[in-house]
């Protein structure tokens, strides 16, 4: 699909305008993050923004207008306490749900009886809603799970080619989504915490309530409750504990694999060894690290790291929103610097085994951290075969890259775990090495699967989820 670039200007505007209209999609820049948008009221076109971000359909999507005033158009029973909240807030970062009109498709609702409204504060978006003149259905402009854009160039690098338009503005302002706020609910409730804070709404309306996390099988009523969103290629950590143990940790790490910190200005000097450091600002601004995460995400695969540590983030205001989206590009994976132990496994190519053992520790709950190398690692990617036989375990290996082990690696792991005896005979003594089997009390070493069908490397990865299952660090 050739993509239109459109500059913010009338004309501009008004063909991409042309373009939602006429059953197409086009992405667009708000002060949250850039959204990739549809016509709202023709189900096809919205079918369009689930293909281009390959995006669940059970995840409902916001509806963007460009006055308060045309909501009764599109939903319905909008409390007194609602146009308060919008003479505050609106335009601005704030979603309210209420229960939809029947001329909003479920394919926007995802199936439920209420819809998302959204007034952008920004010029450039609310001038191309204008143009419209129909409502405009808009999730982020990412590919799905990946880190939101808060930039033109974040946008083009994950729309080119898969939406009719795009159209050139400011990076985002606020740099997080939009407060999700249920209006439909007995006391309203905070669905997903963004640009407006909880204590801001309850300076309007009183008690607020903040929802619970969804259990998997759960309906999600807002846009990013139920799936692993704003994830980059490496795996992202929050590392709890004293500055002085997690400086420690984070530059052994660095010496083991490529590392990325996340790191608050008053932290950038700390000695973290190899680990390139990031900052999103003071500790003392939510605002900055708002604006910042997102972009800092996309660096991190700019930069290759394979773990990200991430600092604890306070839970109000403003960066309960941080927080929010940080926890949830981790996976909720939270390891304690004080006691937590860094892991190495090895095999030969580092293709096969070690890649499964690797991303299979890595969802097991433990407060360590794992890596792997190989013997004769040659660089390329794991295995498809390994790739699918993890995935079926909940592990997700697809960005892993093969990597040569090194005395460096070895000297700064705590435990190193071998798939095979030959594989320990080939480590110096001084290291002590122990296969995975021996480590918990067995005998016997994980046979390669290397050039065997994706059954025999479904049979490795359950051998190796047992083993590390009984792990005990």
């Amino acid at each position: 699909m050739e993509t239109r670039i459109f500059e913010n200007k009338t004309e501009d505007l008004k063909a991409a305008a042309e373009l939602i209209r006429g059953g197409e999609t086009v992405v667009f820049p708000t002060e949250t993050v850039y959204g990739l948008g549809a016509n709202a009221l023709d189900s096809l076109a919205v079918k369009k923004i689930f293909a281009a971000k390959g995006r669940p359909s059970d995840n409902p999507l916001i509806v963007h207008i460009a006055d308060f005033e045309d909501a009764e158009q599109f939903a319905k029973d909008i409390p007194e306490t609602a146009k308060a909240l919008a003479e505050k807030f609106c335009p601005g970062p704030l979603t309210m749900i209420f229960k939809k009109k029947d001329c909003i498709p479920s394919e926007v609702s995802a199936g439920l009886d209420t819809v998302g409204i959204r007034i952008p504060k920004d010029e450039t978006a609310r001038a191309f809603l204008k143009e419209c003149g129909v409502p405009v259905a808009a999730p982020s402009a990412n590919l799905s799970g990946r880190p939101s854009p808060t930039s033109f160039s974040h946008a083009f690098c994950d729309m080119n080619g898969k939406v009719s338009g795009i159209i050139k503005g400011e990076d985002s302002e606020v740099g997080v989504e939009s407060t999700v706020l249920d209006m439909t609910a007995e006391v309203p409730t905070i669905l997903r915490p963004g640009g407006v804070s909880r204590e801001e709404i309850e300076e309007v309306l009183g008690k607020v309530l903040i929802s619970s996390e969804l259990k998997k099988d759960d309906i999600p009523k807002a846009p990013g409750m139920k799936y692993k969103h704003y994830s980059p290629k490496g795996q992202v950590y929050i590392l709890k504990g004293e500055n002085e143990k997690r400086e420690e940790f984070i530059k052994k790490r660095s010496y083991v694999t490529s590392v990325a910190v996340i790191a608050f200005d008053e932290m950038v000097n700390a000695d973290f060894g190899d680990a390139r450091v990031l900052s999103f600002g003071s500790d003392k601004s939510p605002e900055d690290a708002a604006h910042r995460l997102f972009d800092i995400l996309r660096e991190c695969d700019d930069l290759g790291a394979r773990e990200i540590y991430a600092p604890e983030i306070p839970d109000d205001g403003l960066w309960r929103a941080v927080k929010n989206r940080l926890y949830k590009a981790a996976g909720a994976r939270i390891i304690d610097a004080e006691t937590a132990k860094s892991v190495l496994f090895v095999c030969t190519g580092n293709t096969c085994r070690s890649p499964m053992a690797e991303g299979i520790f890595n969802i097991s709950g433990k407060n360590a951290v794992s890596a792997s190398a190989g013997l004769f690692a040659a660089g390329g990617k794991a295995s498809e075969n390994a790739i699918c036989a993890a995935a079926e375990l909940g592990a997700d290996i697809k960005n892993h890259e093969s990597q040569q082990l090194t005395y460096e690696m070895l000297e700064n792991s705590d435990i190193v775990l071998t798939m095979t005896e030959s594989h320990k005979a080939s480590i110096p003594d001084k290291y002590n090495v122990q296969t995975i089997a021996e480590f918990v009390g067995d005998m016997g070493g994980i046979a390669d699967p290397y050039g065997g069908d994706v059954e025999i490397y479904r049979k490795c990865a359950i051998q190796l989820k047992d083993l590390i299952e009984r792990m005990k660090l």
